[in-house]
């Protein structure tokens, strides 16, 4: 089958199968690990192929689940990665875009949901780069909002266990996103359309010196000034 249809692709769903067992085993320590003549037959098979045995897997999924705790190697992965918005503090990534991450963060993630379960809503996730944190931030209208406003905030440190949770459904100046292709995969479905309005704003300019329109208030003074509106995902002249 190689001969016929090449090696790349086999290497490709090799790495992404290994990948993904190390990650379900890292986590598999929250909820204590079951043998692995439990697990389902086909998860076993996979196993043995790409490790050897369960024990070498469980092994080397312990050492990435202790490495979540460094924080260079969190800051190291998250400078490397080639999915989410990296900003000086943080990555920020769509949640339809954890399964394309870095193991390590996919575990420095998956250890704060195995702490806070499901937070209602949540579809963009801030991974702290150096403290050890890990933000869920609820925008309600992310694929169909421009600039969606943030509606809640919850904080978890994995290093204290303290949660602070930031609500703004009752404020009139929430923080809002730009940029939102770079949240998502470049498969996603709404991508293009996100960067087509993202290329528009920064044609004209809108989207130069960031730190004043970071909030609704803020990016509403921006537009008014430079004589613009947004019609869905299209900028147009007032």
């Amino acid at each position: 089958m190689k001969r016929v249809t090449g090696t790349d692709e086999w290497d490709a769903i090799t790495r992404r199968c290994t990948e993904d067992l190390l990650v379900y085993l890292a986590l598999g320590r929250f909820r204590r690990r079951p043998p692995i003549s439990v697990l389902p037959l086909g998860l076993q098979r996979d196993i043995r192929a790409f490790f050897g045995s369960y024990s070498s897997a469980c092994r080397l999924a312990d050492d990435l689940l202790f490495r979540a705790g460094n924080a260079e190697a969190v800051d190291e992965a998250c400078r490397r990665s080639t999915i989410g918005k990296l900003l000086p503090t943080a990555l920020y990534v769509h949640r339809s875009a954890l399964e394309a991450l870095d193991p390590l963060l996919r575990i420095y993630e998956g250890c704060a949901r195995a702490y806070l379960g499901e937070i209602d809503g949540a579809n963009l996730i801030k991974l702290h780069r150096l403290s050890g944190k890990v933000s869920y931030l609820v925008y309600p209208d992310f694929e169909t909002d421009p600039h969606p406003a943030l509606l809640r905030s919850v904080k978890l440190s994995l290093r204290s266990r303290e949660i602070d949770c930031l609500e703004y459904a009752a404020s009139a100046n929430p923080p809002i996103l730009h940029r939102k292709e770079t949240f998502v995969t470049s498969d996603h479905p709404l991508r293009a359309k996100f960067a087509r309005l993202t290329e528009q704003e920064e044609k004209h300019g809108l989207l130069d010196d960031s730190a004043t329109i970071g909030t609704r208030e803020g990016w509403q003074a921006r537009l008014s000034d430079a004589g613009y509106t947004l019609r869905g995902h299209r900028l147009v002249r007032r």
